[in-house]
Order: structure tokens, then C-alpha cells, then sequence
């Protein structure tokens, strides 16, 4: 019997009301790859979402970066035009000197002129003059022979005189450059010992480092060292060092109970020479002492730049004008001058 067209209309009725029977429909006319051909295209998918997600996230880092670069490209730019404006600058300055080294060398080279026209018109004056008193000159030029060795022997005597006279120059310059050295030297041991007594006058500059300071005199100082030397605390190379400390200051700590003494070295401009006797030192008493906090300390108005760089990493206390600064503290530039003690 044919399928007609009235057949078709009436399947696709009865699909209609039972939808089940839809399903088993198309799993008879498509066949088991058809039907999987939807999950699969779900993975295939995730996997493209997956691979879409890396991706976006690949190119946020690259833009990421990207913005990094420029913006150290901007301060290299930045750093660059300053370098270069300054390079312009020194051009311009370098271009103006030049530019009046030539007008100074034009000036010279026109009064150069003039003075050459004027020594050759002398010069034909002189030739003619020649011509006609030739036998005239041979006479006057044997005396200008003679005149011209009078001179030249008066000459060398002049330069050996000069020459004895720029010895002479040179020795007395040697001598005052010494002298200023040492006028140099006398200044600085005298501003020092100034500072030293300064510091070791007034107990209360380390009242930020110490509660109730009191500097111990020098020979309250070699007595403490020669203490800790027959206790066996120290050894003899140690007691020396600590006995030509530029001072000991003792307290109580400002933080918490007990005792403290500072070991300070005392300087108008503190070196690293200083920070590192003033580290030693301090060491060498906080092992003879260790129930006592023991501080090194560089007091001084001035410090210099590598002395600040030491401190910070050798522990060691910076004390200028009333101040107390921490190793960490120290700054990298002076700090402003105060107006109390």
C-alpha cells in the first residue's frame, strides 16, 4: 500500500500529540553519531569558552605589561628630554663662548693686521734706507751685532734670575700651602676639643637617650676599666680601647628598669672612623657588662654622609644638638638645625 501525502499530514498529527514518540522517531532516523553530535558540540564549545577565557586573560597581562613599559618608557622619556635640554644648554653656553672667543679673535687678528701692515711699511723703509747707505749699515751693524750680544748676554743673566725667582716662588708657595694644612689641622683639633667639652660638660645633651645622664669623669673612667680588667671582663687591648673612649655617660633606660651607659665618641664632623670605634667599643663593654643596656654613640653637629650610611648599619646612635637619633632614624640628608640644646 503507497504512503501518501494524506499518510504524511496524519504522522506528523499524531508526533504532535505524543511527543515521545517524536524522540524514538529521530532516534530510529538518525543514528547513534547523530545523536551525539549535541554533547559533543557542548564540549567542543566549553572548550573553545575555555580557551577564549586563557586568552582574555593572556592579553589583560600583556596590556598589563604593556601599560608598565610605556610607563617607564615615559620616565626614561621624561629623564631623557631633562638630559637633553640640559645637553642643549651647554651647547648654547659652549656656542656663546665661542662665539666671543671669535669676536676677541677678530679684534686680535685686525690689530694683527694693522701691526704687520705697520712692520712692513717699516721694513720697506728700512730696505731702502738700505740701499742707500749700504756701507753705512755694515758699520751700524756691527755695532748692532755687538749691541745684540750685550743684550743676549744681559738676557741670560735676566731668565737665570727669573728662573732662581720662580724656585724661589715655588718653594714659599710649598711652604704656605703647608702652613695653611697645618693652620687647617690646629682649626679642626680645636673645634673638636671644643665639641668634646661641650659634650662632656653638659650631662643633660643625653637625656633623650638616657634618663638622670651623668658623664663620668676621666678618672671615674679609668677606674671602671681598670675594674672590669682585674675581673677578668675585659682584656688589656679592650681596656685601653675603652679608656681612650671620648666619653662615658651612665643612667637609667628610659624604657623598662635597670641601668645604661652609653659609650660616645665625640667629633665636630663625625666619621666613619668614629662610628667604628664607637661600635667597637660599646661591643667590648656590653660584653664585660651584660645586666646593663650599653649604647654606642656619635654625638657631633655634623656627620658625614658615609658615617650616616655606617651607622644605620652598625647600630650605632647619632646625638647632635639635643637630638637623639635611632639608627634608623638617621637620615640619608642633615637634618634642620634646632635652637634648643
Amino acid at each position: 500500500m503507497p504512503f501518501t501525502v494524506t499518510d504524511f499530514q496524519d504522522l506528523l498529527r499524531l508526533l504532535r500529540e505524543h511527543p515521545d514518540w517524536r524522540a524514538q522517531l529521530w532516534a530510529t532516523l538518525a543514528g547513534e553519531e547523530l545523536l551525539r553530535l549535541p554533547g559533543e558540540f557542548r564540549v567542543f564549545r566549553e572548550e573553545i569558552e575555555r580557551r577564549l577565557a586563557a586568552l582574555t586573560q593572556a592579553l589583560q597581562e600583556l596590556a598589563e605589561a604593556q601599560r608598565r613599559h610605556y610607563e617607564e618608557f615615559a620616565a626614561h622619556r621624561q629623564e631623557f628630554l631633562a638630559y637633553r635640554a640640559e645637553t642643549d644648554r651647554r651647547f648654547a653656553e659652549l656656542a656663546e663662548a665661542q662665539r666671543r672667543h671669535y669676536e676677541e679673535f677678530a679684534a686680535h687678528r685686525q690689530e694683527f693686521l694693522a701691526y704687520r701692515a705697520e712692520t712692513d711699511r717699516r721694513f720697506a723703509e728700512l730696505a731702502e734706507a738700505q740701499r742707500r747707505h749700504y756701507e753705512e749699515f755694515a758699520a751700524y751693524r756691527a755695532e748692532t751685532d755687538r749691541r745684540f750680544a750685550e743684550l743676549a748676554e744681559a738676557q741670560r743673566r735676566a731668565e737665570e734670575r727669573i728662573g732662581r725667582l720662580e724656585e724661589a716662588v715655588a718653594a714659599l708657595a710649598e711652604a704656605q700651602r703647608r702652613t695653611e694644612k697645618r693652620v687647617l689641622g690646629i682649626e679642626g683639633r680645636l673645634r673638636g676639643g671644643e665639641v668634646e667639652a661641650e659634650y662632656r660638660r653638659i650631662h643633660r645633651r643625653y637625656r633623650h637617650l638616657v634618663r638622670d645622664p651623668y658623664v663620668l669623669s676621666l678618672e671615674e673612667q679609668r677606674d671602671l676599666v681598670k675594674a672590669l680588667e682585674e675581673r677578668g671582663a675585659i682584656d688589656p687591648d679592650e681596656g685601653e680601647e675603652l679608656e681612650a673612649a671620648d666619653a662615658l655617660v651612665r643612667g637609667r633606660r628610659r624604657e623598662g628598669e635597670g641601668e645604661a651607659i652609653l659609650v660616645v665618641e665625640i667629633s665636630a664632623v663625625v666619621h666613619t672612623g668614629d662610628v667604628e670605634r664607637a661600635a667597637r667599643r660599646a661591643a667590648a663593654l656590653q660584653k664585660a657588662l651584660p645586666e646593663m643596656e650599653v649604647r654606642a654613640v656619635v654625638a657631633g653637629p655634623e656627620i658625614h654622609p658615609r658615617a650616616r650610611a655606617m651607622a644605620r648599619e652598625r647600630g650605632v646612635w647619632w646625638l647632635t644638638d639635643g637630638r637623639a637619633f635611632a639608627p634608623h632614624e638617621i637620615p640619608g640628608e642633615p637634618p634642620p638645625r634646632s635652637g634648643g640644646l
